[in-house]
């Protein structure tokens, strides 16, 4: 068990020994971007901008128009934070710059929603050529460096700051904008992506016993290929959206487009964090926000109107 942060740190320096293109463009976050074992292999590749993530999102976009694939790492929060600068120094001027933010979501708990990574994807995604990758585990998160350093389009890698199984087996095979389905059910989808993953497969676990079984998927990639999502999401009649980050701008609000652009009635639903976030232990920021698997198994029980027993732990 490892965060994608970790695996990542790992991936980069592998990538790196047989890519000599690849850069770190740090901003004083090097132990918890998981960047420093790459200053310790490759020093005269990396470069030390300090508490300044303005700046180095100009000098990482300098860097990739003189033909370097340079990673700029920081806290997705802090990192998205500077829009203006991934606007107009990254998107308009299509800089192959893989703009690396780490503590997505909740998980940072106690040091509350200055620094979680909530609003990130509703950013990224307003730009149309940045791609975002967003991990599960360990073999996609080396899969998707490996993706990553074949092109130079700008990409933002979102990576999670605990810890979490692998859902995939050593033959996986990362395809970007595809939707990956890592557990397979009947009449209900659910549709996460990152951490959210393996705890929404626990949850699946929890709504065994009552002979609910939805089909997990894994929307690890986006923009998502629409027609090849429409045409797995069209088999359910019920299709859930389960995010760790604000309910609106992100995954579900992808994931709605496409239903509502199907032929046919899906019933829709979605949660994610619908204020601010708050500051608390990790396990009890997710309780709160219904995002561990009691919570997501009593809300897929509830929407599916299944006439099942309570799901134990759960709030209705």
């Amino acid at each position: 068990m490892k965060a994608t942060r970790d695996w990542f740190g790992d991936a980069l320096v592998d990538v790196a020994a047989d890519h000599e293109n690849v850069l770190v463009v740090n901003c004083d976050l090097a132990s918890a971007t998981k960047t420093t074992r790459f200053k310790q292999t490759f020093p005269e590749r990396f470069f030390e901008i300090g508490i300044a993530e303005a700046n180095a999102i100009g000098v990482a976009a300098g860097l990739a128009q003189e033909g370097y694939r340079p990673f700029i790492a920081s806290f997705g929060h802090f990192l998205t934070g500077k829009f203006l600068e991934i606007f107009q120094s990254v998107g308009l001027n299509n800089a192959g710059v893989v703009l690396v933010g780490t503590h997505a979501g909740l998980a940072i708990g106690k040091d509350g929603p200055t620094q979680m990574g909530l609003r990130d994807l509703a950013l990224i995604r307003s730009l149309p050529n940045v791609e975002v990758l967003q991990p599960a585990d360990g073999v996609e998160t080396r899969a998707m460096l490996a993706y990553a350093v074949t092109h130079d389009r700008p990409i933002y890698l979102r990576l999670c700051r605990q810890p979490q199984r692998e859902v995939h087996d050593q033959d996986y095979q990362f395809r970007p904008g595809h939707p990956d389905v890592v557990s397979h059910g009947t009449e209900v989808a659910v549709v996460t992506m990152g951490a959210m993953v393996p705890v929404v497969l626990d949850a699946v676990e929890l709504l065994a016993p009552t002979g609910l079984r939805p089909t997990v998927v894994n929307a690890s990639s986006l923009p998502l290929d629409v027609p090849a999502t429409g045409d797995l999401l069209r088999q359910y009649r019920h299709v859930l959206v389960f995010e760790d980050h604000f309910i609106r701008g992100g995954l579900i609000d992808e994931i709605g487009r496409i239903v509502l652009g199907l032929d046919r009635h899906i019933r829709f639903h979605a949660w994610g964090v619908d204020d601010y976030g708050q500051a608390g232990s990790p396990e009890e920021l997710y309780e709160r926000y219904e995002l561990d698997a009691p919570g997501v198994a009593s809300r897929i029980r509830a929407v599916t109107g299944a006439n099942t027993p309570e799901i134990g732990g759960s709030k209705q």
